[in-house]
Order: C-alpha cells, then sequence, then structure tokens
C-alpha cells in the first residue's frame, strides 16, 4: 500500500494497473467493448485526406475545416501517448412509425453525445479516485475532431466494414463510440482481421448508390446526410430519394450479415411519430418529444422538410392539409419539400 502511495505521489499510474482500472470501469458504465490503440497519427489518415480531396464529405465544411486537427489526438491533448476506445451498442429494433416514416435506429432515446460523454467522464473520474492524479485525459465523442472509427479498429474494437461502419463480429455495427485520450501508456491492442470477405450486400443495398467503393461513402449521396446533415431547400434529383426516411438510413446495415443475429432477436419498441404527426408538430412539443435526443441535430423545421418529403415519395395523402399549411411558410427548405410534394399529390391548391 505504501508503494502504491508513492507511485502516485511521484508520477503516473503503473501502466497495467491503470488499463485494468479503466476497463473495469468503463464495464461498469455499460461499455462492452475497450481497446487501446497508440495516440500517434491517426490510422489510415491518407484515406480521410484522399476522400475530402474527392469531396466526399459535401457540405460538411467542418470536416475539411479539423483536416489539421484530426491528423493525431496530440493535437487535442498535448502529450497524448494512448486512446482508448469504448463501444455500447443501441437497440437494433427498426424505428419506425405506423405509416412506414422510418429513422435511424440510433436516435432513438437520448442523444449520445451527450450520455455517451457523461459516461466516460465518470469512467475517467471513478479512475482517477483509484489511480490518483499525475496523468491527463480528454473525453471525446464524435463531435469532436478524433478519427474514432479509425482508432477503434486499431484498437482491436472491430474491423471497418464495407458500409464505412465499424463491425464487431458479436455485437454487428448498431454500436457507439467514445474515446478517452490520455498522456498514459498504456498497453496498446491488435487490430482484428477484416471478416467482410467477398460480401458486398451493402454496396448492392444502398438506394441511392452512396457506397463508391469499399468504406467509401459519398455524401452527396447519402440519405443521412441529405436528413441530417443538409440544411435548406433538398435538390430536386434527390427529393424522392428519401422514400420513408426521415432521419437517417439504415439500409446498409439492415443487409449485412453481422447484424443478421441481433435484428432477429430485437424486441418491439416504441413507435416513432407519423408523417403527419411531425408536420404539425409545434415547437413545445418538439422539445418534450425530440428536444433531448439526436433528432434534435435535424431541427424541427428540418425534420418537418424530410416528413413533407416522404409524404410526396410515398403519395402520403393524410399529409395534404399539412402540407398545404407548410407551403406558405417563410422556411425556404420546408416550403419548397412541400410545394413538391403538393405537385406530387396532385394537391396544389394553397
Amino acid at each position: 500500500m505504501l508503494a502504491s502511495a508513492v507511485v502516485r505521489a511521484n508520477g503516473p499510474p503503473d501502466r497495467l494497473l491503470a488499463r485494468r482500472v479503466l476497463h473495469e470501469e468503463s464495464e461498469r458504465e455499460g461499455f462492452t467493448r475497450f481497446g487501446v490503440a497508440l495516440a500517434d497519427s491517426a490510422p489510415e489518415f491518407d484515406r480521410f485526406e484522399r476522400w475530402l480531396d474527392a469531396g466526399f464529405h459535401a457540405g460538411m465544411r467542418y470536416l475539411e475545416a479539423t483536416r489539421q486537427i484530426r491528423r493525431s489526438p496530440r493535437e487535442l491533448l498535448s502529450g497524448a501517448r494512448s486512446v482508448v476506445c469504448l463501444a455500447a451498442p443501441h437497440p437494433p429494433a427498426p424505428y419506425r412509425a405506423s405509416d412506414g416514416t422510418v429513422f435511424a435506429r440510433y436516435s432513438r432515446g437520448e442523444d449520445y453525445h451527450g450520455s455517451l460523454r457523461e459516461r466516460a467522464t465518470r469512467v475517467v473520474a471513478r479512475a482517477r479516485e483509484r489511480l490518483g492524479e499525475g496523468w491527463s485525459s480528454r473525453v471525446c465523442v464524435d463531435s469532436t475532431p478524433l478519427s474514432e472509427r479509425a482508432f477503434a479498429a486499431a484498437a482491436g474494437l472491430g474491423w471497418i466494414g464495407k458500409n464505412g461502419c465499424l463491425i464487431d463480429a458479436a455485437q454487428g455495427s448498431y454500436l457507439l463510440l467514445a474515446e478517452i485520450v490520455t498522456d498514459l501508456d498504456l498497453p496498446v491492442d491488435s487490430p482484428v482481421a477484416d471478416q467482410c470477405a467477398a460480401c458486398v450486400r451493402c454496396l448492392d443495398a444502398c438506394p441511392t448508390g452512396a457506397l463508391r467503393a469499399p468504406a467509401v461513402v459519398d455524401a452527396s449521396r447519402c440519405l443521412a446526410y441529405w436528413t441530417i446533415e443538409h440544411a435548406g431547400p433538398v435538390p430536386d434529383a434527390w427529393k424522392a430519394a428519401l422514400g420513408e426516411h426521415v432521419f437517417g438510413c439504415d439500409v446498409c446495415q439492415e443487409v449485412c450479415p453481422w447484424n443478421a443475429p441481433l435484428e432477429a432477436a430485437a424486441s418491439s419498441l416504441p413507435e416513432a411519430p407519423t408523417r403527419a404527426a411531425l408536420l404539425d408538430m409545434g415547437k413545445g412539443a418538439w422539445r418534450r418529444r425530440f428536444g433531448a435526443t439526436a433528432v434534435n441535430r435535424a431541427t424541427r423545421r428540418g425534420l418537418q422538410r424530410n416528413a413533407a418529403l416522404s409524404a410526396g415519395a410515398r403519395g402520403d395523402r393524410e399529409c395534404l392539409p399539412a402540407l398545404r399549411r407548410a407551403a406558405t411558410l417563410a422556411e425556404p427548405g420546408l416550403s419548397d419539400a412541400a410545394r413538391w410534394a403538393l405537385e406530387r399529390l396532385g394537391g396544389l391548391r394553397l
């Protein structure tokens, strides 16, 4: 006990002990995967740069703006030596409404940006209680400019599938990621082998051909980009492509064989709101339903824009009254979508 106290007082904790404690505390917080990667240059960063240079990030200018920061975790924490990579599953059950409207599965429940950060922060706090001071850390989620999937793969949490997602052989790809960048010199893990083999189901199933090549996603063709990241009117070429999707798209994960057991075992969960309900949703109802969820990123008007496009694409005439009201609003993205849907439905009488 005295020796341990001396180590804590004079410097960082023993590296094996620190890894074990961080692992134990991550499990306590519900993280089901744990691994450590070297806090060196981001793995395969040249692929990311080629992706940016090809313009596949579409309108996500923040990715280009943070290019240099993403090169190394040491840009986020001076003296960083290790990246502790964590993963937790989200419910694999479809998030669908009675009229067929679809949300990405991860958007059900509280916003993972806040909840994962809080859980990882508690991991650090309790580890510090057990290990003492003498080390620094920074908690990251995907809103932090860190190449988290690349580091997660380097840490052995899974492999990057042809759909661009991190895939774990036991838990599939319905995973949420968080990281703890630290100046602790922790023992690192080895990557696992790519197990997609010759399977190309995700490439074939993508409804818009956004997967230009294995693990190469062209955001300008991706429904997740158009329904979440893009603000304002959706170009005519992509309006009908939304189909039943109003927030994100899970098609490339739904067809993945590694997710099949999870899909089969998924239990029923509460339904999502219909297109008509979304179009009629006021500010108060929005805050109550989506204010603390990841859906809030799309904004109320953005989601209503998506609902209007989905109504037109799917021929949902129950939305006609709401679409007529939306078409008169001074909200360019929504009014444009509503007018397009009304034209498709033959109801452009304002």
